[in-house]
Protein backbone atom coordinates (compact mmCIF):
# COMPACT_ATOMS: atom_id res chain seq x y z
CA UNK A 1 0.00 0.00 0.00
CA UNK A 2 1.69 3.66 -0.70
CA UNK A 3 1.01 6.56 1.07
CA UNK A 4 -1.17 8.87 -0.70
CA UNK A 5 -0.01 11.96 0.94
CA UNK A 6 4.32 12.82 1.36
CA UNK A 7 5.25 12.01 4.50
CA UNK A 8 8.45 13.33 6.69
CA UNK A 9 10.88 10.36 7.61
CA UNK A 10 13.54 9.90 10.17
CA UNK A 11 16.11 7.31 8.80
CA UNK A 12 17.84 5.91 11.60
CA UNK A 13 20.87 3.42 12.10
CA UNK A 14 20.16 1.11 14.93
CA UNK A 15 22.98 0.78 16.82
CA UNK A 16 25.24 3.35 17.76
CA UNK A 17 22.11 5.58 16.92
CA UNK A 18 19.06 3.97 19.04
CA UNK A 19 20.94 1.71 21.16
CA UNK A 20 24.41 2.18 22.26
CA UNK A 21 26.59 -0.41 19.80
CA UNK A 22 28.19 -3.26 22.36
CA UNK A 23 28.74 -5.78 19.35
CA UNK A 24 26.42 -8.34 17.88
CA UNK A 25 22.60 -8.32 19.44
CA UNK A 26 20.58 -11.29 19.56
CA UNK A 27 18.30 -10.64 22.70
CA UNK A 28 16.36 -7.35 23.27
CA UNK A 29 17.42 -7.59 27.07
CA UNK A 30 20.97 -6.76 25.77
CA UNK A 31 19.87 -3.46 24.27
CA UNK A 32 20.94 -0.31 26.26
CA UNK A 33 19.43 2.80 24.68
CA UNK A 34 21.16 5.96 24.33
CA UNK A 35 20.84 9.49 25.95
CA UNK A 36 17.37 11.48 25.34
CA UNK A 37 16.37 8.15 22.41
CA UNK A 38 12.99 7.99 23.82
CA UNK A 39 11.97 11.55 24.07
CA UNK A 40 13.97 12.18 20.87
CA UNK A 41 11.40 10.16 18.99
CA UNK A 42 8.54 10.92 20.99
CA UNK A 43 9.27 14.37 19.41
CA UNK A 44 9.72 12.51 15.97
CA UNK A 45 6.04 11.05 16.19
CA UNK A 46 4.68 14.61 17.50
CA UNK A 47 6.04 16.38 14.38
CA UNK A 48 4.59 13.53 12.09
CA UNK A 49 7.74 12.09 11.22
CA UNK A 50 8.01 8.43 9.87
CA UNK A 51 10.35 6.64 11.64
CA UNK A 52 12.32 3.90 10.19
CA UNK A 53 15.04 1.74 11.48
CA UNK A 54 17.54 1.12 8.66
CA UNK A 55 20.19 -1.39 10.09
CA UNK A 56 23.03 -3.44 8.28
CA UNK A 57 23.21 -7.06 10.89
CA UNK A 58 26.23 -8.94 8.93
CA UNK A 59 25.85 -11.32 12.77
CA UNK A 60 23.19 -12.85 10.75
CA UNK A 61 25.55 -14.09 7.72
CA UNK A 62 28.27 -14.54 10.24
CA UNK A 63 26.49 -16.94 12.16
CA UNK A 64 26.76 -14.80 15.11
CA UNK A 65 22.63 -14.24 15.10
CA UNK A 66 20.08 -16.59 14.24
CA UNK A 67 17.44 -14.60 11.31
CA UNK A 68 15.16 -15.82 13.50
CA UNK A 69 15.94 -14.45 17.08
CA UNK A 70 17.04 -11.37 14.82
CA UNK A 71 13.14 -10.85 13.89
CA UNK A 72 11.92 -11.62 17.32
CA UNK A 73 14.16 -9.04 18.77
CA UNK A 74 13.11 -6.44 16.06
CA UNK A 75 9.66 -7.36 17.41
CA UNK A 76 10.11 -6.91 20.86
CA UNK A 77 11.79 -3.34 19.92
CA UNK A 78 9.04 -2.27 17.79
CA UNK A 79 6.64 -3.38 20.85
CA UNK A 80 9.07 -1.78 23.87
CA UNK A 81 8.63 1.46 22.13
CA UNK A 82 4.83 1.25 21.42
CA UNK A 83 4.20 1.36 24.86
CA UNK A 84 6.49 4.27 25.60
CA UNK A 85 4.17 5.53 23.47
CA UNK A 86 6.72 6.03 20.23
CA UNK A 87 5.88 4.41 16.81
CA UNK A 88 8.40 2.95 14.59
CA UNK A 89 7.05 2.38 10.92
CA UNK A 90 9.30 -0.40 9.73
CA UNK A 91 12.74 -1.82 10.48
CA UNK A 92 14.63 -2.83 7.58
CA UNK A 93 17.64 -4.65 7.86
CA UNK A 94 20.15 -6.39 5.55
CA UNK A 95 21.67 -9.62 7.06
CA UNK A 96 24.00 -10.27 4.04
CA UNK A 97 28.07 -9.93 4.56
CA UNK A 98 30.27 -11.35 1.81
CA UNK A 99 32.37 -12.92 4.31
CA UNK A 100 29.80 -14.73 6.47
CA UNK A 101 29.35 -18.40 6.87
CA UNK A 102 25.76 -18.81 6.52
CA UNK A 103 25.28 -19.87 2.88
CA UNK A 104 22.14 -18.23 2.14
CA UNK A 105 23.22 -15.18 3.80
CA UNK A 106 26.78 -14.94 2.63
CA UNK A 107 27.00 -12.61 -0.55
CA UNK A 108 27.53 -9.01 -1.64
CA UNK A 109 24.44 -7.35 -1.85
CA UNK A 110 22.43 -3.88 -2.77
CA UNK A 111 20.89 -3.49 1.15
CA UNK A 112 23.65 -3.43 2.69
CA UNK A 113 25.05 -0.27 3.63
CA UNK A 114 26.97 2.05 1.91
CA UNK A 115 24.02 0.53 -0.97
CA UNK A 116 20.26 2.20 -0.36
CA UNK A 117 18.19 -0.87 -1.00
CA UNK A 118 16.99 -0.54 2.24
CA UNK A 119 16.24 2.93 1.96
CA UNK A 120 14.46 2.66 -1.60
CA UNK A 121 12.77 -0.10 -0.37
CA UNK A 122 10.82 2.66 2.01
CA UNK A 123 10.80 5.33 -0.87
CA UNK A 124 8.49 2.88 -2.77
CA UNK A 125 5.90 2.00 -0.01
CA UNK A 126 5.61 5.74 1.13
CA UNK A 127 5.92 9.40 -0.43
CA UNK A 128 8.64 10.78 1.31
CA UNK A 129 9.68 14.69 1.38
CA UNK A 130 13.23 14.13 0.73
CA UNK A 131 14.02 18.39 1.30
CA UNK A 132 12.20 17.75 5.03
CA UNK A 133 13.94 14.54 6.47
CA UNK A 134 17.09 12.76 7.26
CA UNK A 135 18.95 9.87 8.47
CA UNK A 136 21.41 9.47 11.39
CA UNK A 137 24.23 7.09 11.27
CA UNK A 138 27.85 6.48 13.30
CA UNK A 139 29.40 5.34 10.50
CA UNK A 140 30.82 6.30 6.66
CA UNK A 141 28.72 3.51 5.56
CA UNK A 142 25.35 5.34 6.96
CA UNK A 143 26.58 8.70 5.44
CA UNK A 144 27.24 7.31 2.18
CA UNK A 145 23.77 5.25 1.86
CA UNK A 146 22.20 8.73 3.13
CA UNK A 147 24.27 10.42 0.08
CA UNK A 148 23.31 8.01 -2.08
CA UNK A 149 19.46 8.76 -1.45
CA UNK A 150 19.65 12.31 -1.63
CA UNK A 151 18.91 12.44 2.18
CA UNK A 152 20.17 14.87 4.94
CA UNK A 153 22.65 13.31 7.20
CA UNK A 154 24.39 13.70 10.23
CA UNK A 155 26.75 11.02 12.63
CA UNK A 156 24.98 10.22 15.69
CA UNK A 157 25.70 12.74 18.86
CA UNK A 158 25.62 11.99 22.29
CA UNK A 159 22.25 13.27 22.87
CA UNK A 160 20.02 12.05 20.45
CA UNK A 161 16.93 14.51 21.84
CA UNK A 162 19.25 17.39 21.45
CA UNK A 163 20.42 16.59 18.26
CA UNK A 164 16.77 15.69 16.90
CA UNK A 165 15.75 18.92 18.21
CA UNK A 166 18.44 20.71 15.60
CA UNK A 167 17.70 19.01 12.96
CA UNK A 168 14.12 19.59 13.24
CA UNK A 169 15.03 23.85 13.47
CA UNK A 170 17.19 23.34 10.38
CA UNK A 171 15.18 21.05 7.78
Amino acid sequence: MISKNKIKAAFLDRDGVINFDKGYLSKFSDIKFRVGVFKGLRLLNKKKFKIFIITNQAGVAKGIIRIEDLKILNQKLIKFLKKKNIIISKIEYCPHHKNGVIKRFTKICKCRKPNNLMIRKVLKKWKVKKDKSFMIGDRLTDKLCAKKSKLYFEYAKPNFFFQIKSILKNI
